[in-house]
């Protein structure tokens, strides 16, 4: 059953079995109507029943079609001979087609679901596409498929996160992003003045706030335990800002930063989502990299030199390649996660032409960089 209000733009929807509500919620809840626009916001509503007396452009009984506004007693049972009366209206064909198979997939991240995926937020789309359909390969990089229907466990209700236990005199907007972007998107981080250590991240959607509280929550960043949770506001609005201990503002836009590594299911499908380790994967280095010039750049940026690096082979000789890769390894997973908050996105020097590389880093599943 489906219940309409014009005039404050909701709708209640009435479904056969809480599980089917469950995973519409689930599916659903942050959804694009329009790309980056019109987004769904999905809860369970307070009443027990939703009575529908008549179908019509409002309201719409879809167990009972044959109901119309005319002739319909105080129980809403219309008439059910349509050719008794040729004038009642009869039923309109569905806007989105027949009922959808059996909800499937992994919550429409599939390479072909992607229908306004450069939207500020990224939800599953609508259209995605059914059980057995659709290829895999971008969610397998984000593990196992979801549980059976009806097993779903729930999902962050807000795009939003709040961080604490942050260091003041070394953590700054930036060095936020250079951490949570490898989770999904961000969109915009702000501190929080009446809370010394606390600060508000919005990400693209709510699947790149589960990823990164299941990944980043309890873990250490400048010998401060992490406290990464769900906000209960929906988006993050600029205000007022002022200067952090470092003289930067408290509060900055991320929304089409390049540095954003999910603006495309090509671009997200290259992602490997990764707990925290002491091995950080680096890329985008200039081919002369070397040890030398990373210890270099810890020591300008005050943090631990890696124990360990290793450079990856050039795949045409080393006079072909553009660009450099390879493994830093620290002591501690702390150490890690201090030197890809601060390190991330560096601007290192190209000796043959005029602009820099942006070193990307990222954890690795390699154990040791030997």
């Amino acid at each position: 059953m489906l219940k309409f209000n014009r005039l404050k733009s909701f709708l209640l929807a009435k479904v056969g079995k809480f599980q089917s509500a469950q995973r519409a919620k689930a599916s659903l809840n942050g959804a694009d109507i329009y790309s980056g626009c019109c987004t769904l916001k999905i809860e369970y509503a307070k009443p027990a029943r939703l009575n529908v007396f008549k179908n019509d452009q409002d309201t719409w009984d879809y167990t009972n079609p044959n109901l119309s506004s005319q002739g319909a007693d105080a129980d809403g049972n219309g008439d059910q001979d349509m050719n008794a009366n040729p004038n009642k209206r009869q039923r309109q064909p569905a806007l989105l087609g027949d009922h959808p198979p059996e909800y499937g997939g992994y919550h429409g991240y599939q390479d072909d679901s992607y229908s306004g995926y450069e939207g500020r937020r990224m939800a599953p789309s609508m259209g995605g596409p059914r059980r057995g359909g659709g290829s895999q390969r971008y969610a397998s990089q984000y593990g196992a498929p979801p549980p059976p229907p009806g097993e779903y466990s729930p999902h962050a209700e807000s795009p939003v996160m709040m961080v604490y236990g942050l260091e003041p005199s070394k953590i700054n907007a930036d060095r936020i992003f250079n951490i949570f972007c490898l989770y999904g998107n961000v969109e915009r981080v702000k501190f929080m003045k009446s809370k010394p250590g606390a600060a508000m991240v919005e990400m693209g959607d709510c699947y790149a706030v589960d990823r990164a509280i299941c990944h980043l929550n309890n873990h250490f960043l400048f010998n401060q335990k992490l406290n990464v949770s769900v906000s209960k506001q929906q988006a993050i609005m600029p205000g007022q800002s002022y200067e952090l201990e470092d003289g930067t503002s408290s509060f900055k836009d991320f929304h089409g930063s390049r540095n954003n590594r999910f603006t495309s299911p090509e671009q997200a499908a290259k992602n490997r989502i990764q707990h925290p380790s002491n091995v950080l994967h680096f890329f985008n280095a200039p081919p002369e990299a070397s040890p030398e010039i990373f210890s270099e750049i810890c020591k300008e940026l005050d943090v631990k030199s890696p124990s360990n690096v290793k450079l990856f082979a050039a795949k045409g000789g080393a006079s072909s390649e553009r660009s450099s890769s390879g493994l830093l390894e620290w002591e501690s997973v702390n150490d890690a996660m201090e030197a890809l908050a601060m390190m991330n996105h560096y601007q290192m020097k190209n000796p043959n032409g005029p602009y820099p590389y942006t070193l990307k880093l990222c954890f690795s599943t390699a154990q040791h960089a030997n």
